[in-house]
């Protein structure tokens, strides 16, 4: 009896650490910059010392991960928590809609990966000028083919975006229509 209350004591415990919270289904701002009206079981998780990362994720970051990127500055690198010495690629304002996507390439993909490119576009986004992309990606030292979509806008010299990626198949379309109407939703507050 002993060992089964250790367990249930050691998972309870372990419930309560978890660095993500939960999303009510309502209108929520994400790091003072951003807000969309989340629907379902979304959880989330601000990655310690980023500037200007959230994470939400439905399944377990294994299995689905949307990505709020709220106002990357001019110069600033999309990985805010890599080592300047190792010189990830930086954002600037004047990139065009195909060398942003060429930043999240870099990013999920980047030192030995694959990333294809599927589809780029113009798009409206939070109310202005901007653009989608979709995409396939294997992460380097990984064997499980993703796919992604993500919307993105430049306003004030700043970047602000939404990346939802999956395992291919059957998880990247369960979350797909979820992960749309959030980007639908989307519309900047707050200064950057």
């Amino acid at each position: 009896m002993k060992p089964l209350v250790c367990l249930l004591l050691i998972a309870l415990l372990a419930g309560c650490a978890s660095p993500f919270t939960r999303v009510d289904s309502a209108r929520v701002v994400v790091r003072e910059r951003m807000e969309v009206r989340a629907e379902g079981d979304w959880n989330r998780f601000t990655p310690p010392g980023s500037k200007h990362r959230e994470i939400w994720t439905q399944h377990g970051m294994p299995l689905d991960v949307l990505v709020f990127f709220t106002g990357v500055a001019d110069g600033e690198a999309l990985n805010d928590q890599v080592s300047a010495d190792k010189k990830p690629p930086k954002f600037n304002a004047t990139m065009s809609p195909e060398d942003v996507a060429a930043l999240f390439e870099n990013l999920v993909a980047g030192n030995g990966g694959r990333f294809e490119l599927l589809q780029l576009e113009p798009h409206t986004v939070a109310g202005g000028d901007g653009f989608r992309f979709n995409f396939n990606y294997t992460a380097r030292g990984e064997e499980i083919e993703r796919s992604g979509l993500a919307i993105a806008t430049v306003r004030d010299k700043r970047l602000y975006a939404l990346v939802y990626a999956a395992p291919r198949g059957r998880y990247f379309e369960r979350g797909r229509a979820g992960a749309e109407r959030l980007m639908d939703s989307l519309h900047l507050v707050g200064k950057p």
